[in-house]
């Protein structure tokens, strides 16, 4: 990760020339919810160094994940029920999604088959000795640290249901890209809800949690299923199922660079050119039958296509290529991923042709989680995106 170096001058520091000074604090817990124990105080790792020269100007160098360290440390005096957290913040496809209707209220109403995916971001949580703020960094530059993030549009919804006045220090690791799809912002959304009652002691039920999260947006309350689900509505009425397909079962991403407008695909979509398809039926052939091409349908590719033509013509290549290779190949969401099901492996020409040099590429497969517990991370994951969706930029 990228340090940050700030220049000042300052006259409270008189230290003779040339001395070094460092300190050091405790390590970050690398994964899961967790109580601060004591053991973890004796790994130290070099936090802030001091060099004061004879003009006394002081050069300080410091890592965002140590200065999350210094103020959970801090909060650990209080003797608070969690004073840090790290968890798995996973994205989503729509193995389908049917756009049935269009509402008075300018939303769309849609049916579609929601499911968790092994694909997904990491944050890290700790409670700031500060009653006033929330503070937000990310490894990747363009991403909003106020609120109009939904991490930050979480963790202000809870404390307005709850009263909560706890506010926090958080590091977003970015793995899902954004324009995507895949709903990592709604994820992260979600997961900041989960954080937050955990710091609380579970002020809030996971199903409150649910009906609070639909007013961040449409696909928040899905992640607060099993990891399957059948959604209807404008996506926040959640009906849990049985995982249709194995667990197990890989699949490829393949992202462009170019992202679908949301918006622009919803004004393009025309319902009478939409499938007459009954959703109900397609989620009973997928849990009978498994994954197939004529049950993949997504209502919004004939609109997204239109943004974005060049998002068809990776759709109808990864087709042609695949040779059985994939049971099914169409887009997620809104777009632009292309998701391939059966197989880990991208065909070769994405690896070939210079047009798809800087394509983001990932495997997958299915994730759930238990009722009562947030989704793990699984053991191993395979991402590959271009040099500035993964360029490191602390702000």
């Amino acid at each position: 990760m990228t340090s940050s170096h700030f220049l000042c001058h300052s006259p409270i520091f008189t230290p003779s020339p040339n001395i070094i000074e460092n300190r050091s604090l405790s390590s970050f817990r690398s994964h899961g919810s967790s109580f601060f124990d004591s053991k973890s105080r004796n790994r130290r790792t070099p936090f802030v160094r001091f060099m004061v020269s004879a003009r006394k100007q002081v050069e300080i160098v410091y890592n965002p994940d140590e200065r999350i360290n210094k103020l959970a440390d801090e909060v650990d005096k209080e003797a608070a029920p969690v004073s840090r957290l790290t968890l798995f913040s996973p994205c989503k496809i729509n193995v389908f999604l049917r756009i049935t209707n269009k509402r008075e209220d300018g939303f769309h109403d849609l049916a579609s088959l929601f499911h968790v995916i092994s694909l997904g971001d990491v944050i890290k949580f700790s409670l700031s000795p500060s009653k006033a703020q929330d503070r937000l960094s990310t490894n990747v530059p363009g991403v909003p640290l106020d609120d109009r993030n939904l991490i930050i549009k979480a963790l202000n919804l809870y404390r307005k249901k709850t009263g909560s006045n706890n506010f926090f220090w958080i590091h977003l690791d970015k793995k899902v890209p954004t324009g995507a799809g895949l709903g990592g912002g709604s994820s992260n959304a979600a997961t900041a809800l989960w954080a937050a009652n955990q710091f609380n002691g579970f002020l809030a039920t996971e199903k409150e949690l649910q009906e609070w999260s639909s007013e961040i947006g449409s696909d928040v309350p899905f992640f607060f299923s099993q990891g399957a689900a059948y959604c209807t509505g404008r996506g926040e009425v959640v009906q849990n199922v049985p995982p249709p397909l194995p667990l197990d079962l890989p699949m490829v991403l393949i992202k462009p660079q170019q992202a679908c407008s949301t918006a622009e695909v919803y004004k393009r979509l025309q319902l009478d050119r939409t499938s007459k398809s009954d959703p109900v039926t397609l989620l009973e052939k997928i849990s009978r039958n498994g994954i197939s091409q004529d049950v993949c349908i997504n209502d919004l590719e004939p609109p997204a296509f239109e943004v974005l033509p060049s998002l068809k013509r990776l759709k109808q290549r990864v087709l042609a290529a695949s040779r059985g290779q994939y049971g099914a190949v169409f887009m997620s969401g809104s777009g632009s991923t292309i998701v391939g099901i059966g197989s880990p492996d991208p065909p070769q020409f994405v690896y070939d042709d210079d047009e798809y040099r800087d394509v983001f590429l990932s495997e997958a497969n299915f994730l759930t989680r238990e009722e009562n517990n947030w989704y793990t991370e699984p053991a191993s994951r395979s991402a590959r995106g271009s040099s500035s969706q993964f360029s490191q930029s602390i702000e």
